[in-house]
């Protein structure tokens, strides 16, 4: 061996750094396989923020995959106890409210502020994306029906979906018709839009055109 190393010092060097890089790359692979990256932004930035009991402070880390126990606190403020899963949501993010019900803090601190109102965007913008989800016509609302016929008869109506007053959940369809006795006629365009329109409350309201005097 001894000889073969004086022979080919050169190779044995290179298979040495390989060998090496190999056991790096290794290591690092397995310290990776069980962990998760997750984006951390908490308002106000200088609360303390506990995972599992590890502390951290806005930014990017990676942590293990799993569920976690989270804690949030700072003084005069409600702090927040609760579990985070890194198998469903890779962005903990998260806001403390003064105790005092104010927003004094925010109202003084610019910084803090940006932060809540970025976290509070995202908040609404995951909701809109499962509300959407949730509801999937939505795309293909508002349907506006606006047509004469060969007698120059004409039929106006409009379907909108949403919350409205009157719906028993937070979802219904409405019909708002502007020349009257409508309403299957709008079933029949929420069907040609891929719909079923049983699997909706739809709430119909007649609202005749006022003619210009």
């Amino acid at each position: 061996m001894k000889n073969l190393f004086k022979k080919y010092p050169l190779v044995f060097i290179v298979l040495g750094g390989l060998l090496i890089i190999t056991i790096i790359l290794v290591v690092v692979a397995l310290s990776l396989k069980d962990t998760v990256e997750v984006e951390i932004k908490v308002a106000p930035a200088s609360a303390t923020i506990l995972v599992d009991g590890k502390s951290y402070q806005n930014g990017t880390f990676r942590i293990s995959s799993g569920t976690h126990n989270i804690h949030i606190e700072k003084e005069g403020f409600t702090s927040k106890d609760y579990t985070f899963d890194t198998g469903t949501n890779n962005k903990l993010y998260d806001y403390l409210l003064q105790s005092d019900g104010s927003y004094t803090w925010y109202l003084s601190h610019e910084e803090d502020t940006l932060i809540l109102t970025s976290i509070g965007d995202y908040e609404q913008n995951l909701k809109s994306i499962n509300y959407n989800s949730k509801y999937p016509i939505i795309e293909s609302l508002p349907i506006i029906y606006a047509h004469y016929d060969e007698n120059y008869d004409y039929t106006e109506y409009r379907i909108d979906g949403g919350s409205f007053s009157g719906c028993n959940t937070d979802f219904c369809l409405k019909v708002t018709d502007t020349t009257g006795n409508n309403l299957e006629s709008a079933k029949e365009k929420i069907r040609e839009a891929g719909f079923n329109p049983d699997n909706y409350q739809i709430l119909y309201e007649y609202t005749p055109i006022e003619r210009l005097e």
